[in-house]
């Protein structure tokens, strides 16, 4: 089948709008025609080279709603004409973790990099016959790919699909963060670095969880004027030790109970952490590049203050039980998604997309295609 789609080749080049080979899906497989597709600063970062992958070249994206044209021989509670959200981690339904639920942990994880299907085989071909790869299994920056039905969620058919594609990624990434990985209770304090994509939804995520004071750090105005209408109770437009200090004035001294660092890790996770109350939390929540290898904390500072710094992928929940339950929010009115969506682009005007996100102009871009 021959699909329009954009491929990442050179680092730092723009992607490159082709026509490869899709090849039909195997067994477990199942072929999707793209709705729509979130333009995720992750995908960003490998183009950058700031997230290296095992080959070039290579079709991105990641956070993408479809529906269904084909199903493999062996594919299981997937119907053609369904309408789903793909999981940028497969849940392979074997490993220790997707045996106790914790998709987001599973053990194929780590291949989400490699390029080829779950199954070790590729899918696409471009127009000289080499194999091109699929970033997180998924590679959705095309009108149609094949994924592995352990990639696969349905969701009902009333849920807009642009929408839908949210809750694929940086959805669940702040509100999961919020909700399963700090747990904030209500009347507690949060503190979210950067609102973006992932921070934005921290931000409702906390409002969600009853917080009494959230707030929201960024160094775009915009920002935080949107940070407020998802439930941001102040907002901060500083950095390192002028950040620590603007939070600490906000809560009397003591910090807040929660700290979401969603923006560049290196250089916001130490004023983050100083900002955090004695016993809080630290999440962070942001991808760092991978050519970064340590990140200041002073050990003593981290012993005496007794805090907690963890990492949190897909909200720490698994997405198979997530993008149900936000959806189910949406439905009832609780969870903003129409609002997150910034700008719609054509495949074509991808790049654009790009350069948009990293002036700051968007919460979040989508890829649209025509029906």
């Amino acid at each position: 089948m021959d699909c329009h789609a954009a491929v990442f080749r050179d680092v730092g080049a723009p992607m490159a709008l082709e026509h490869i080979t899709l090849d039909p899906p195997g067994p477990t497989e199942v072929l999707v025609r793209i709705a729509a597709v979130g333009l995720c600063r992750t995908d960003y970062h490998v183009v950058r080279g700031e997230r290296r992958v095992a080959m070039r070249p290579m079709v991105l994206g990641h956070e993408a709603a479809g529906i269904v044209e084909e199903i493999g021989s062996e594919v299981g509670g997937i119907k053609y004409g369904d309408h789903v959200v793909l999981t940028f981690i497969p849940a392979c339904g074997n490993c220790r973790w997707c045996r106790q639920g914790l998709h987001h942990l599973c053990a194929e994880g780590p291949r989400i990099t490699k390029g080829p299907q779950l199954d070790g085989t590729y899918r696409r071909r471009d127009r000289l016959g080499a194999a091109v790869g699929a970033f997180c299994m998924i590679g959705a920056f095309a009108e149609r790919t094949v994924v592995d039905q352990a990639s696969v969620v349905v969701i009902d058919k009333d849920i807009p699909l642009d929408l839908a594609s949210l809750v694929a990624c940086g959805v669940p990434a702040g509100i999961g963060a919020a909700r399963h990985r700090a747990r904030v209770k209500p009347g507690e304090s949060v503190l979210v670095v950067g609102c973006g994509g992932d921070g934005m939804n921290v931000v409702q995520g906390a409002r969600l969880c009853g917080a009494s004071k959230i707030i929201a750090a960024d160094i775009v105005p915009a920002k935080l004027d949107w940070a407020k209408e998802f439930g941001a109770t102040h907002g901060i437009s500083a950095q390192g030790e002028e950040l620590t200090r603007a939070v600490l004035e906000l809560t009397n001294g003591i910090g807040v109970d929660h700290a979401f660092v969603c923006i560049n890790p290196p250089e916001t996770l130490l004023p983050a952490f100083r900002a955090t109350t004695k016993g809080g939390n630290v999440v962070v929540t942001a991808l760092t590049p991978d050519c970064v290898t340590e990140i200041r904390i002073p050990p003593l500072e981290l012993f005496v203050t007794q805090k907690a710094i963890m990492g949190a992928v897909y909200g720490f929940a698994s997405p198979r039980v997530q993008i149900p339950e936000l959806l189910a929010l949406y439905r009832k009115g609780e969870l903003k998604l129409k609002e997150l969506v910034t700008q719609r682009y054509r495949l074509d005007d991808i790049n654009c997309g790009y350069a948009d996100l990293e002036a700051g102009k968007n919460l979040r871009g989508v890829v649209v295609f025509d029906r």
